[in-house]
């Protein structure tokens, strides 16, 4: 059993009804450690199961709070400015008792990039542009995050749309360090995995 705040527990089943299960805690268990840097990550929303994908994955990767972007070129098309994180929340926690750990991230509803850069400042901050991007904007994600191990960090991963000017204007204006993934244009849906690999390795986790 866990509470998904970093605490868990062995337990015993106490009874089985139709439509619940109690169960009795045993004793407090040593839970898996978290990593060292807390990891935002922020992801223009994807179509389909494809967002589902970027929660779960971030999940298991140690991300410590999830947010849905609305961004200019939102997948699909169309703005959805209404989208909840209540479904996204149910598979993150789902995720969590997949791979044994005891904190479920915080995932957010869906926000803009103005309101996200309003209202929180990180250690780091890292924008994952395309490789067709300029040369200016053609720095590795090691070399944009490798200055110092900070204790937060956010990670910006756009859309399959890309981001738009205002976009980058934006995030430069913020701080933001460009960063590339190599030579290929990945999937958007796989960009958190291979970022967050890359910037565990970094960090020495």
């Amino acid at each position: 059993m866990f509470d998904g705040l970093g605490r868990e527990w062995a337990g015993r089943i106490a009874t089985v009804r139709r439509s619940s299960v109690s169960v009795d805690l045993t004793a407090e268990i040593a839970a898996m450690a978290e990593p060292p840097v807390r990891v935002t990550v922020a992801v223009g929303v994807l179509k389909g199961q494809q967002m589902d994908a970027v929660v779960r994955d971030a999940t298991m990767l140690g991300a410590s709070a999830i947010v849905p972007l609305e961004t200019a070129h939102l997948s699909a098309g169309k703005k959805r400015p209404h989208l909840s994180g209540d479904h996204w929340r149910r598979v993150a926690v789902a995720s969590a008792k997949q791979c044994g750990r005891a904190v479920v991230p915080v995932i957010e509803d869906a926000t803009t990039l103005t309101d996200l850069f309003g209202r929180a400042e990180f250690g780091v901050t890292v924008m994952l542009v395309e490789p067709s991007a300029s040369e200016s904007r053609q720095t590795s994600l090691v070399s944009a995050a490798a200055a110092s191990t900070p204790t937060t960090a956010l990670v910006l991963i756009g859309p399959e749309g890309g981001w738009s000017e205002a976009e980058l204007t934006l995030a430069a204006a913020k701080g933001a360090r460009f960063a590339t993934l190599g030579p290929r244009t990945l999937r958007a849906e796989t960009a958190p995995t291979v970022a967050l690999s890359a910037l565990w390795t970094l960090w020495g986790w």
